[in-house]
């Protein structure tokens, strides 16, 4: 059974005219619905209403804001709450206090706030990524592609050093493979680029990059063909434009959660937000995968082409371990799965060697 409050608050501080800065002892008593303020040769009489009492916050000093910007400043907080309950105002702010001080909604407000964050980057970012990279007209793709490799071709890629015949041969071996996706015209260029090594990427706008290692490093021209099955699945998903605004909304969401630029110099902000990012480009490399699987048993092409340039590659970039190596460095191994923004190379040669 609750009782009611005592019927006279008595509460000492201290009191601001707002005149000046100046500060006086004073006291504070509310009886009868009435609130008198004594400092001295200042005394106030007013009513509740005329006092707005600040939020408490732990034991910090509480202020009772007067009319005439007057200030009335008390470390006596159990006082200021009796003072709130009988003006029965700030009953939002009590309420909130007792929030604050309750461990167990602590801990679930804890809980909520890392499964919410968790989820924003593992499915929200995501999602709206493709909403807008969908969303956005094919001349910004058309931009975007232009930019890359005029920065391309000004840092890591040379002109190809591969004949003139040979570029050709290659073109009207892809030819079938070279339809329009999703609105996008596509071509194939080639490169030499001692830097980047043998490998392929595909330009948001549809351009498509083949090294000349990569080139020399096939034995057979439909393993090249394979290759660029897969860097289509990239044009046609949309992963270029998809993965610029996945990296802008990363950013933004985490100076949103921190409200500071300089949070990225923090690795505790940092690494997670990396984390996320390499499974989104994993996702992105299974979705290729898929799609270059089905173009090649579509176009009647022979998956396996797929596994062998793959191994090749994999003997190329030093990862064809002997088992008795694989079991020493096991725990680097994963450990460079995990950091990879590829899935493992053996989950992907897997997938296509599983293909009747």
């Amino acid at each position: 059974m609750s009782t009611s409050p005592p019927s006279e608050v008595t509460i000492e501080g201290q009191f601001y005219s707002g005149n000046d800065s100046s500060r006086r002892g004073a006291v504070l008593r509310s009886a009868a619905g009435v609130i008198i303020v004594d400092a001295g040769d200042t005394r106030l009489r007013l009513a509740h209403d005329d006092v707005t009492i600040s939020p408490r916050i732990g034991n910090t000093p509480r202020y009772l804001h007067l009319p005439d910007d007057g200030v009335f400043e008390t470390e006596d907080n159990a006082a200021v709450d009796q003072l709130s309950r009988q003006s029965r105002r700030g009953r939002g702010n009590r309420l909130l206090h007792a929030l604050e001080n309750h461990l167990g909604l602590i801990l679930v407000a804890v809980v909520v706030t890392i499964a919410t964050t968790g989820a924003a980057f593992v499915w929200g970012v995501p999602w709206a990524a493709q909403a807008v990279a969908n969303a956005l007209p094919n001349s910004i793709a058309e931009q975007v592609g232009d930019s890359t490799l005029t920065t391309l071709d000004s840092t890591w890629l040379e002109p190809s050093s591969l004949s003139e015949e040979r570029q050709q041969a290659l073109q009207a071996h892809f030819e079938p493979f070279l339809t329009p996706v999703a609105g996008k015209d596509l071509r194939v260029i080639f490169r030499s680029s001692p830097a980047i090594g043998a490998n392929a990427m595909a330009l948001p706008d549809g351009t498509m990059i083949f090294t000349d290692d990569l080139v020399n490093l096939a034995e057979d021209d439909n393993e090249l063909t394979a290759i660029l099955a897969h860097e289509i699945g990239h044009v046609a998903h949309n992963h270029g434009m998809k993965g610029m605004v996945q990296s802008s909304l990363t950013f933004w969401l985490i100076v949103m959660m921190t409200g500071d630029l300089s949070a990225f110099s923090d690795a505790t902000v940092v690494v997670p937000a990396v984390m996320m990012s390499l499974s989104y480009s994993r996702d992105m490399e299974r979705e290729a995968d898929a799609y270059a699987l089905k173009a090649m048993t579509d176009h009647d092409l022979d998956p396996t082409h797929f596994v062998t340039i793959m191994e090749r590659l994999m003997a190329a970039h030093g990862e064809d371990r002997s088992s008795e190596a694989e079991e020493g460095t096991s725990r680097w191994d994963s450990l460079r799965d995990m950091l990879s923004s590829h899935p493992e190379t053996g989950e992907r040669i897997e997938r296509f060697k599983q293909t009747p």
